[in-house]
């Protein structure tokens, strides 16, 4: 059995992503969601482990049985975020509907840039939505190019700007890169809710009543660069519709070696707090299909 999310097998192939890339550009997004019901029904039938870890999360979030129809739809929210991010890379976000409830800026009044801590929850690429109409956001990535590179690969080519944006995970110079970006005033984003090959640093806390692991290379980052950092995601609400949601973690601060671990966990702890919070609130926007609590 597979527990480890860095190992599992990249699903999909070139022709495949080559296919809905043609369909949801060309064809528009009513005609290629189309696609969504035999993709849906694929993973219904072949994916069992994963329908699995799909019913286990759910159990701990809602607190009850999941039902076949919630299987069904955190698969159909999956599918409907694969395909939108699409039209959020090539910068056709028209044709969704992103909301967003502050202005980014205002969430922090230093003049330098911020961290971004987001997960597997809802669409991580929602944001360049708020990227294009605002000349004032600059969004950076912090990323694992070599886990699913196919997909990463077929962003890459519709957008080449995607690729100068992404900071490799792993990279011996990745906090100096890092800390450019910050200086520059931009935003750097990083999903946080899974340990990754590169993550020598980890932090158990509890999650939806069983500990889980978390990796804390990021939050130390950012207090040995002394930037803000706050918790995003964008979640899907159904239709064409995302809800981009910001929360403060953490002020500008800089701390002592001496004091950084207490302040790298109670970083982790917030960000934690946060991600159950959401993911109670819309389970059918977890898409951490894997053993999440194996150790």
């Amino acid at each position: 059995m597979t527990r480890d999310w860095s190992t599992q097998r990249e699903r999909g192939n070139r022709f495949w992503l080559g296919f809905m890339r043609t369909m949801a550009l060309r064809g528009g997004r009513p005609l290629a969601r189309l696609c969504l019901y035999p993709a849906v029904a694929w993973f219904l039938l072949f994916a069992r482990r994963e329908q699995h870890y799909v019913r286990e999360f759910r159990r701990r979030a809602e607190g009850r049985e999941p039902r076949w129809r919630d299987v069904v739809r955190s698969y159909w929210n999956f599918g409907s975020v694969t395909l939108d991010r699409v039209f959020l890379v090539a910068g056709r976000d028209d044709v969704l509907d992103v909301r967003v409830p502050e202005p980014l800026r205002d969430l922090h009044d230093a003049p330098r840039g911020a961290i971004l801590l987001g997960a597997h929850l809802g669409s991580f690429f929602a944001m360049r939505a708020l990227a294009h109409r605002r000349e004032d956001i600059d969004i950076h990535i912090l990323l694992y190019p070599e886990h699913n590179a196919r997909i990463t690969d077929a962003f890459n080519a519709m957008d080449p700007e995607l690729a100068r944006r992404s900071i490799p995970l792993g990279a011996p110079d990745v906090l100096v890169r890092l800390h450019e970006r910050i200086e520059a005033g931009c935003f750097v984003a990083a999903l946080a809710d899974r340990v990754g090959p590169a993550d020598v640093h980890v932090i158990e806390r509890p999650f939806l009543g069983t500990p889980a692991r978390f990796p804390a290379g990021i939050a130390e980052a950012a207090l040995i660069l002394g930037c803000p950092v706050l918790f995003f995601t964008g979640l899907y609400r159904g239709g064409n519709r995302y809800d981009l949601l910001f929360e403060r973690l953490s002020d500008a601060r800089q701390v002592s070696r001496r004091e950084r671990p207490a302040a790298t966990a109670e970083l982790v702890g917030k960000y934690v707090e946060c991600l159950e919070r959401h993911a109670r609130n819309a389970p059918g926007n977890w898409f951490n299909f894997y053993d999440y609590w194996s150790r």
